[in-house]
């Protein structure tokens, strides 16, 4: 299975409901005009939060865990080419098409009056990433005939907000594969992309643009000769001729901290690889840095971050002296904002317990399946020293609880019975960096030496001490 212990997440769901779109504004230009089909007319927002969030798990249901190479309807029906029975093939909510097959893929906006919402995910083998569209989206192959398909790609979104509150601005979102870089060419500016980056554009018919957002990891832009790293917080913006998405009609341009109002109400769950969305801008260490599990130097120390690193800034305390800071590898946690410099921009989130990392929509965000042809003991606690409490059969059913701080084990309670087994022995598609940490666990009879686990939102042996 594709999307075995937490290398899934996916997908979105959907649901008839929305609103007309409105104008909304782009951050220099209050008019906009949106894609052919929109008619922009604005009408009053609905209520609209509890059936948006039914559409997401609708989607996720359809479209989770869905092979590379294809394409993946998670909402209204798009308009595809070749049009006719391409076109009526990815018709249906949870549709699969090899990607080979479609050149262009347009999805409806988010719209009341006719009861469209559009969702879908691309899914690439070269280069290895995923993404999906959010919105009313535009995207065209234009790849070279001896290249792999999507390669190269335009891209365009409407410039339009739902006046459903909950829904997110479109948007194109792409990934690349955990631990590699893809590399696509979009609108003509080359992606080298480590991470996970948001796409929209903008064209009022006197100026256009395309704005890349890091949203986690490092990338880099390249057009007319001239690189521009784009770190997470940050937002770079290309310039376009109207009605020309094709070619930059200049480089890239100095970064920005990102605008949150762009991504607001992004459902990161859908992604395949789910992340906390960043705040403006990012810091870097001035020195060794302890980072602990919460804003107080006697919490839990869950590791010793070296001069140098940069960090992008996730929220800060009500005081305003720590901050909520995520490593390059995904690791997050609480720095002393003092011993930290950068460019921060205006952090609105704000709060005093971590908030948790964003899990799968309905019952895919908690549930497992025991995957172990001679079953698996259950632990009192997360280490295979610790007295065993039941052994479970391969097949059996289990409710996710918690992670282990020191180990990759995790807490389930299977039909009544609560203990810990190993995370390599259960099949699941919910986000384990998402599980709450239960640092209450003994440690193991040999203490093991503080570790980080790859990918994760601070798996770390907690360690006593106080001190920044």
């Amino acid at each position: 299975m594709r999307y075995r212990h937490f290398n899934f997440l996916i997908v979105g769901s959907l649901l008839l409901i929305g609103a007309a779109l409105v104008t909304a504004q782009d951050s220099a230009t209050p008019t906009v005009t949106p894609l052919p089909g929109l008619d922009g007319e604005a009408v009053v927002a609905p209520v609209c939060e509890a059936p948006l969030q039914a559409v997401w798990m609708t989607a996720s249901d359809t479209c989770l865990g869905g092979p590379d190479g294809f394409i993946c309807n998670g909402g209204s029906a798009p308009q595809a080419e070749p049009v006719g029975a391409l076109s009526n093939a990815l018709a249906a909510q949870g549709a699969l098409v090899d990607v080979q097959q479609v050149s262009m893929l347009h999805t409806p906006g988010i719209d009341p009056n006719t009861g469209l919402v559009g969702v879908a995910w691309l899914r690439l083998v070269d280069p290895p990433m995923s993404a999906v569209l959010f919105g009313e989206v535009r995207i065209r192959n234009v790849t070279p005939p001896d290249f792999p398909a999507w390669k190269s790609m335009t891209v365009e979104t409407a410039s339009v907000a739902s006046p459903c509150e909950a829904a997110p601005r479109s948007a194109f979102v792409v990934q690349s594969r955990s631990g590699e870089t893809a590399r696509i060419v979009v609108n003509g500016t080359s992606l080298a992309m480590a991470g996970t980056v948001m796409i929209y554009t903008y064209d009022d018919g006197s100026r256009a643009s395309t704005t890349f957002v890091g949203l986690a990891g490092q990338s880099t832009l390249l057009a007319f000769g001239t690189d521009q790293p784009l770190r997470t917080g940050q937002q770079i913006s290309v310039p376009y001729a109207p009605g020309n998405v094709n070619v930059p009609a200049g480089p890239p341009g100095v970064p920005q901290p990102l605008e949150t109002n762009m991504t607001h109400n992004l459902p990161m769950p859908l992604l395949d690889q789910p992340v906390m969305l960043p705040q403006p801008g990012y810091v870097t260490t001035q020195g060794t840095v302890n980072m602990r599990a919460s804003p107080d130097i006697y919490a839990a120390l869950l590791l010793e971050v070296p001069p140098g690193e940069e960090l992008s800034i996730l929220g800060r305390n009500t005081a305003g002296d720590w901050y909520n800071v995520r490593l390059n590898n995904g690791v997050s946690g609480w720095m002393f904002a003092e011993l930290l410099f950068g460019n921060p921009g205006v952090i609105d989130a704000v709060y005093e317990a971590t908030p948790a990392p964003p899990q799968r929509f309905g019952e895919l965000g908690y549930l497992a399946r025991v995957e172990a042809p001679s079953g698996v003991v259950m632990r009192s606690a997360p280490d295979a020293n610790f007295p065993p409490v039941v052994t479970l059969a391969e097949g059996a059913h289990a409710i996710l609880l918690n992670r282990s701080p020191y180990s990759p084990w995790v807490k389930i309670d299977a039909n009544g019975a609560v203990g810990w087994v190993p995370l390599l022995s259960l099949d699941t598609r919910a986000i384990i960096e998402a599980l709450p940490i239960d640092y209450d666990v003994p440690p193991p009879p040999a203490t093991p030496t503080p570790t980080i686990v790859p990918g994760s939102f601070g798996n770390a042996f907690p360690d006593p001490r106080g001190g920044y």
